[in-house]
């Protein structure tokens, strides 16, 4: 199960209105205040990913801290795809004792669209509407695991362990492929003679009916099963498994000149097994006799796909008959013959240290996947050591492989992992390097076993743990890249848009103390990543040493962003804020010497920011497209508005001005604005009239808001009383479209109660 926070911490709602009169105001999407743990516990989904069409069992565990019972109340569930809601509300009745828990289950059925992402949101209410918490969980819809990888391992085989557990645990952060690492007999003979039980080279025991129970949950949940093993690897021994010395690879200089090329893996173990020797990807011999074993170990256990590993670039090599090589420059013709000898199976390479990657870039590979060490060079001869570096080669695999996502295994703090077992991971060097892949369109190799994180090459090495604050973090990052995979890996190039912040420093190759900013595009977004390294001193991503400082957190603050796409509206998502939910942000339009620009008020970067911007106009906000008001005397709920801010609001009957009303209200501050968008008007000149209400408390700012996309915006304020009051302001229409909203800024124990909109268009 993951780990939810008791309290996250809200989005400022209540932006800076730009004051630039000729420019374009636009409005924000309704964003529920994130979850308080108040009622809601968890959210999950029964699996990994789906087939479109397919019904996603969304399990949501509940349990009543409020301090009274909730009786008549509801929980609903509502699809978003990006900044979009589909389909219908969900709703199923909700009773709940104090201190009482159950779990509930609402079934939604996903969309015929292959490849997609959806953030699901749920949301508890009492009987008069008002919400009591809130959360939301990221649902992949794709029909295989290849083109938005999230790649786990295992490597606990042991007699006693939980697999069925370990499984839930990496389902529920949407891990749809699982690496068995060291499962094997031995490199050269996979499957044991006895495959019940056996050791492996280390005298590890390893349980054959552990495998296959791992494979079997996993398949139940969506994920796919790959077979670990070395490429062109054997042990020594070798000589009594069929395999011809005359295969193996010699160095072709130096002191080992014509010795066969090995690598001693310890100074004993259990079985006398220390040293792996090298076999020529290029000899015929090899090739069908590890091919052979590989399809034993498929047939014997059941695995979806073989995961080759490497030891990296070593130098210029021979075979048995004097012609020398690099071993790197034989990885497409094997793996495409691995691929061919394999057939309907998956294949992943690792190239180590990214050496060769070019050439497996182009190979028959299903997924892209290399170790990064910061001493290897790419093609340039730049170090792999920073945060840049990364994206570099995550961007350059893309473009060589025809749109690969390439899956980064970097083991984090290194060092300070071998030095200080049994300590945390540091949280900014984990999420830092989190959002520097992510963010480039990579995937990150880090989660394994029981919701572990990788420090070592080295699996069972489990020397670090994360917190309760990184395992919760870790979770809404994991939800953030299945519910925005389709902004983040799905095709998108990189741009050299312009990007300024007035307030701070920055840079668009992550040079410390600077916000790190960078432009991507599709055939219908903008975006921009903006990953905080404000107050960090280093750009190493690996932080060998433990050391990282965190962020330093900024607010409300304005970016600036060049282009000539005709941008209508901006939004905003984030795995840090809101529980992954995308705002629509306050902007503006014009241009300078640099060309045309779109001015974004931010409400807050802590890591790592997406912002993207959208050619349509108030994308996914509910409102009428007929050129009349809809439910103006909310006797249909909610339907028709939409709400954004920190505060409670709903729709009851209570103190109605007649039926229904709509009612804001928080015991603490809080800002709060319903609004409603009516579009296709005539233009001309338009009176909108309400019935309103302000008896508690002092609002520091409380006006009914009408804006025309021309460029205008009417204010009316609401006062305070002790009866329902008419308000009513007028409005010139000038593109067909008006913006209808209240807005609240309070301190606690304050309200507003709407009743009666009307829309009349003046003579």
């Amino acid at each position: 199960m993951k780990m939810k926070k008791t309290i996250h911490r809200l989005l400022v709602a209540g932006f800076a209105v730009l004051l630039l009169s000729s420019l374009a105001l636009q409005p924000a999407r309704r964003a529920e205040a994130a979850s308080t743990g108040k009622v809601m516990y968890d959210v999950t989904t029964d699996k990994s990913m789906y087939n479109p069409g397919a019904t996603v069992e969304v399990r949501i565990d509940l349990k009543n801290r409020l301090g009274r019972d909730i009786t008549g109340g509801s929980v609903e569930l509502r699809a978003f795809h990006l900044e979009k809601q589909i389909g219908t509300t969900l709703t199923k009745p909700l009773s709940l004792g104090q201190n009482a828990d159950t779990i509930m289950t609402i079934g939604w059925t996903a969309p015929s669209a292959d490849f997609q992402g959806y953030l699901l949101e749920a949301v508890v209410r009492d009987n008069a509407g008002a919400q009591l918490d809130s959360d939301t969980v990221g649902v992949d819809v794709s029909s295989t695991w290849t083109k938005f990888p999230r790649y786990g391992y295992l490597w606990d085989f042991t007699q006693q362990v939980d697999t069925a557990a370990r499984i839930d645990a990496l389902k529920n952060y949407h891990i749809n492929a699982l690496q068995y690492y060291d499962w094997f007999y031995r490199h050269q003979k996979p499957v044991a003679p006895n495959t019940d039980v056996w050791d492996d080279w280390s005298g590890r025991l390893i349980y054959g009916n552990k495998v296959k129970s791992y494979i079997s949950q996993a398949r139940a949940v969506n994920m796919v099963n790959m077979a670990y093993n070395m490429v062109y690897a054997a042990t020594n021994g070798y000589d009594k498994d069929n395999i011809d010395y005359r295969w193996g690879l010699q160095w072709a200089e130096g002191d080992k000149a014509g010795q066969q090329f090995s690598f001693k893996m310890a100074d004993s173990t259990p079985t006398g097994i220390t040293t792996l020797y090298f076999f020529d990807l290029q000899n015929a011999g090899w090739r069908n006799y590890i091919f052979n074993e590989m399809n034993k170990a498929f047939l014997t256990f059941g695995f979806d796909g073989w995961h080759g590993d490497s030891i990296g670039e070593w130098g210029k090599m021979k075979d048995a008959g004097g012609n020398s090589f690099y071993v790197k420059d034989t990885f497409t013709p094997f793996l495409n013959a691995a691929k061919q000898a394999i057939g309907s199976k998956y294949l992943a390479f690792n190239p180590v240290g990214a050496q060769g990657i070019e050439n497996v870039n182009r190979s028959s590979v299903d997924v892209l996947y290399t170790e990064i060490w910061p001493w290897d060079k790419d093609s340039d001869g730049v170090a792999y050591d920073t945060y840049a570096s990364l994206r570099k080669e995550i961007e350059q695999s893309r473009r060589e492989s025809g749109g690969k996502s390439l899956i980064v295994p970097a083991y984090m703090e290194y060092d300070y992992a071998n030095n200080n077992p049994g300590k945390p991971f540091n949280t900014s060097a984990v999420l830092l390097t989190d959002a520097a892949v992510y963010a480039s369109g990579g995937s990150r190799f880090e989660l394994g076993d029981n919701g572990n994180m990788l420090s070592s090459e080295y699996f069972p090495k489990q020397n670090l743990y994360m917190d309760a604050d990184l395992k919760q973090r870790v979770s809404k990052l994991y939800d953030f890249i299945v519910a925005y995979e389709n902004l983040l890996r799905d095709g998108q190039e990189e741009t050299a848009n312009r990007i300024e912040f007035p307030a701070y420093a920055s840079s668009g190759d992550g040079q410390p103390n600077r916000i790190w900013a960078f432009g991507k595009k599709d055939s219908k977004y903008d975006i921009v990543h903006t990953i905080n390294l404000l107050g960090v001193s280093r750009n190493d991503w690996r932080a060998a040493d433990g050391r990282k400082e965190t962020p330093s957190k900024i607010s409300n603050f304005e970016m600036k962003y060049y282009t000539a796409k005709d941008v209508n509206s901006v939004w905003l998502a984030s795995p840090d804020a809101n529980d992954g939910r995308s705002i629509a942000l306050t902007f503006s339009k014009g241009s300078d010497s640099n060309g045309n620009y779109v001015r974004v008020q931010v409400p807050s970067l802590a890591y790592w920011n997406m912002i993207y911007f959208s050619g349509d106009a108030a994308g996914g906000h509910p409102g009428s497209t007929s050129g009349e008001l809809i439910n103006g005397t909310f006797e249909d709920g909610e339907s028709g508005w939409l709400y954004t801010g920190t505060g409670a609001h709903g729709v009851d009957a209570n103190d109605a001005y007649a039926g229904s009303k709509y009612w804001l209200w928080s015991d603490s501050a809080y800002t709060g604005k319903v609004e409603q968008t009516v579009n296709n008007l005539p233009n001309g000149s338009y009176t909108v009239s309400a019935r309103v209400k302000q008896n508690l408390g002092s609002p520091s700012l409380s006006r009914m808001e009408l804006s025309d996309y021309g460029g205008s915006t009417v204010y009316v304020n609401i006062p305070h009383g002790d009866s329902y009051v008419s308000i009513s302001g007028t409005a010139t229409v000038t593109n067909g479209t008006l913006k209808i909203a209240f807005y609240q800024a309070a301190p606690g124990s304050t309200n507003l109660q709407i009743d009666d909109v009307k829309l009349s268009k003046l003579p």
